[in-house]
């Protein structure tokens, strides 16, 4: 009876051990996934300037640069090696062209 006892704490022991590093395990993926797409905004931030460059050259409106941005992005996205969230791309379009506004004041 104590053999079954003593397997009985010991699975115990096991399964809490378990359920205890669920969590942790979980943390640590989402930790690496975060860190992977800090670590990618570089080399995307410098792909979306140089598309707005060439939108910049080549259309009129700001919808029609905006719309070869995106689009240029959605395009590539999927041969990227990390997930693009292009409402975020979208953010960072309109957060440029804010800011080269406020630069790119003429004075009279």
């Amino acid at each position: 009876m104590e053999d079954v006892n003593v397997w009985i704490n010991i699975i115990v022991s096991v399964v809490a051990g378990i359920a205890t590093c669920i969590p942790l395990i979980i943390k640590l993926v989402n930790t690496v996934k975060e860190a992977a797409q800090a670590k990618n905004w570089t080399p995307l931030m410098q792909l979306i300037l140089k598309l707005m460059s060439e939108a910049e050259e080549n259309y009129s409106s700001g919808a029609e640069r905006k719309a070869y941005v995106v689009d240029s992005i959605e395009a590539i996205k999927d041969t990227l090696n990390y997930e693009v969230d292009m409402a975020i791309v979208s953010e960072m379009i309109d957060s440029i062209v804010l800011a080269t506004k406020k630069i790119n004041v003429k004075k009279k």
